[in-house]
Formats: C-alpha cells, sequence, structure tokens
C-alpha cells in the first residue's frame, strides 16, 4: 500500500521539472494509439493506413486536447506555488535576522518571551509549508532546501528543545523534527 501511495504521490506532486516532458507524453501516447490501431486493423487490409483516418485524427485531437488540459493544469500549478513561494519567503525573511539573532544566542541564558513568539511563528511558517508540501503544491527541490534551512535551526539545542515541545502539543498539521533528515548530506 505503502508503494502505491508513493507512485501516487510521485505522479499527482507538483513539479517544475514536469513541464518539459509534456511534448513527449504527448508523443507516446500518439504512438500508442498508433500502435493500437495497426494491432486492430484487419489482418486482410492491404496497408496498415487502411484504418479510418479520421479516428486517427479525432484520437490525436483528443490526446492534444487532454494535453493541453494537462499543460494548463500544470500552469495553475506553478501560479499557485509561485504565490505561495513568495508569501512563504517573504514570512521568512521578516524572521531570518530575529532567527539568527536566536542561534547566536547565549544558551545558558533562557528565551526571552519576543524569540519564543518569533520562535512559535517560524514553527507556524515550517508546519504550513509542510502541509501545503504534503498537499502537493510544493517543489520536491524547494521543500528540500527549506528543510536544511528548518535543519540548521533545529540544531540548536533551545530551539529543538522549545520545538519538540510544540510539536508534542500536536498543532503543525503533521509536522515532525524527522523530516529534517530528508535534508540532502552535504561534504
Amino acid at each position: 500500500m505503502s508503494k502505491l501511495k508513493s507512485v501516487r504521490g510521485k505522479l499527482f506532486h507538483f513539479s517544475l521539472d514536469r513541464r518539459g516532458g509534456y511534448p513527449w507524453f504527448f508523443v507516446l501516447l500518439v504512438l500508442v494509439f498508433l500502435a493500437l490501431a495497426y494491432w486492430v486493423t484487419p489482418l486482410t487490409s492491404t496497408s496498415w493506413l487502411s484504418f479510418d483516418r479520421d479516428l486517427v485524427v479525432k484520437v490525436i485531437g483528443a490526446v492534444g486536447g487532454f494535453m493541453l488540459f494537462l499543460y494548463a493544469q500544470h500552469h495553475q500549478n506553478t501560479q499557485l506555488f509561485v504565490s505561495l513561494f513568495d508569501k512563504f519567503n517573504e514570512r521568512y525573511n521578516n524572521l531570518n535576522e530575529k532567527l539568527n539573532a536566536i542561534v547566536k544566542h547565549d544558551q545558558s541564558l533562557m528565551l526571552c518571551k519576543e524569540e519564543v513568539d518569533d520562535l512559535y511563528d517560524y514553527f507556524n511558517l515550517c508546519a504550513e509549508e509542510y502541509l501545503y508540501y504534503k498537499a502537493g503544491y510544493i517543489d520536491r527541490n524547494v521543500w528540500l532546501a527549506w528543510v536544511c534551512g528548518m535543519a540548521f535551526f533545529a540544531k540548536n539545542s533551545q530551539i529543538r528543545s522549545l520545538w519538540e515541545e510544540e510539536i508534542k502539543l500536536g498543532s503543525y498539521y503533521g509536522f515532525t523534527l524527522e523530516l529534517l533528515k530528508d535534508c540532502p548530506k552535504r561534504d
């Protein structure tokens, strides 16, 4: 069951790279149809091209229409992705200096209320990014870049401790710190 879910996730998950594959998918579908048409053509026919040409044109048109639908859907998803990406990055940019200051914060001192509030804002941002990634609206490469940023902040013991406490409350859309293991290791 998990393999099927994984395959389904890859097929329907948004990817910026997918756009370039649509022309090839169109050609593949047309070739499959032509092969099927050849296969079902009566063997008594003198030429494999003797099948109904109108049917071929209609099917190629239908395949083209389907591909146009997929391309339009990808375009809409790209627009949604860009909108989400801009909003998430704007929110992150507003927190970035504060987060870096917390990382440099003396670990022997307790975090002040403003720092904790900033971390809550960051935790919410991370959870919302995960929610949209899990729903298939965020490109995997972008998600992995964000995960690496999250992993950087989670290395700080004060941040990680607060984050773990918050996650236990269950209010982060299924986000867990285990997801941070997805960050590609750098040499």
